[in-house]
């Protein structure tokens, strides 16, 4: 309400350069909300109204909170593009720690596209410039990315040292918000090291502060999480619970990639009590939902699942051998050529493989990096 009466003020003013402020602020509102269509639309117009002003520094900003938006709607190639442009117009301010923003930014994109050694140099530089500007806030999340970032790579001790980091210097400046996503990451971390007691209490942790801070999205993430390390430690009913609370809460907040990551381990904890009917169910709904949110890397872990759901549940070994092939397709499609490799291979068995131990989907809290104008 209060953006709209700014536009029509403006408009009527014929004040372009309150009106860009006005359309950029709006754009990382919905960005809150997310709404994510609407949020391109409403920064792209602040791009270029800003552009029209001459205005480089806030279009930079435009660039930067644009990118972010593309991300969450998977178009990274698109955001790349973005952020970049939005990087190369603050160093052309010289706008240091705006440049640190957008490295951050890249850094995420950049591992979505899983293109991890690009992530940490980006994430790395991001950190450093943040540093040298004394941006503590801005250190933090480059940290937490980082953490990320090396936890895809498996590199779990080097996960746990930025992590750490990430949570102290969030606790330090007063970042709640912060704190509860360093928690979260900070549990998938110690589930990497298979220290399952120290997972389940910074998760446990994460949910609570996400909780008290009314942040939902966060919550339901937690939550997915939880489950995963519960389903390691056997404890299938607490897996199915904790699952079923993420699938929930994401519904609430409509957050389609959530849920259907959330669908997708909904499987492998119904697989894990026996309920094999159940976790087909699960399975196909992961699979079509992953799909239609072009997450092909996913969508060839979900595929794959429900191969080995299908196997467990005494399918014909016509079913088994398309769920797997369906699954070399997406990581084909993702670029993943090893995994798509491995998938064609037991497409290409003549008996069903052994049904393996589940392979759970953890999510990330990352740490993105907006502005207001």
């Amino acid at each position: 309400m209060v953006n709209a009466l700014a536009l029509d003020a403006c408009t009527k003013l014929n004040d372009t350069r309150n009106k860009a402020t006005v359309w950029n602020n709006l754009g990382g509102a919905l960005l809150e909300f997310r709404r994510f269509e609407d949020a391109v639309h409403a920064l792209e117009t602040a791009r270029d109204l800003y552009q029209q002003t001459g205005n480089t520094q806030r279009e930079a900003t435009a660039w930067n909170n644009l990118g972010g938006a593309l991300q969450e709607l998977r178009r990274f190639d698109d955001a790349l593009h973005a952020l970049e442009t939005a990087r190369d117009l603050y160093q052309q301010t010289g706008d240091t720690n705006g440049v640190a923003d957008a490295w951050n930014n890249l850094g995420t994109a950049l591992q979505d596209l899983r293109r991890f050694d690009d992530a940490l140099h980006a994430l790395e530089t991001a950190r450093d410039l943040h540093q040298q500007t004394g941006n503590t806030h801005g250190e933090a999340g480059a940290w937490n990315n980082l953490g990320n970032a090396y936890g895809d790579l498996r590199r779990f001790d080097d996960a746990l040292h930025a992590l750490e980091t990430a949570r102290d210097l969030h606790q330090q400046t007063g970042n709640a918000h912060g704190e509860a996503t360093a928690w979260n990451d900070l549990g998938n971390a110690l589930a990497g090291l298979r220290r399952f007691d120290d997972a389940l209490h910074a998760l446990e942790t994460a949910r609570d502060l996400h909780q008290r801070n009314g942040n939902t999205h966060g919550e339901a993430t937690a939550w997915n999480n939880l489950g995963n390390t519960y389903q390691e430690l056997r404890r299938f009913d607490d897996a199915l619970h904790a699952h079923q609370t993420a699938r929930c809460l994401d519904q609430q907040t409509g957050d389609t990639h959530g849920e259907a990551i959330a669908w997708n381990n909904l499987g492998t904890a119904y697989r894990g009590l026996g309920r094999v009917d159940e976790a087909v169910v699960a399975g196909k709904q992961a699979a079509a939902m992953l799909a239609a949110e072009r997450d092909w890397f996913l969508t060839g872990e979900a595929w794959g699942e429900l191969a080995t759901t299908l196997t467990a549940a005494g399918a014909d070994t016509a079913q088994v051998r398309e769920a797997w092939e369906q699954s070399a397709q997406a990581y084909t499609q993702a670029g993943a050529d090893e995994e798509a490799a491995a998938s064609r291979k037991h497409a290409n068995s003549t008996e069903n493989v052994e049904a393996q131990p589940p392979t759970v989907t953890d999510l990330p809290a990352r740490d993105g990096a907006s502005e207001s104008g």
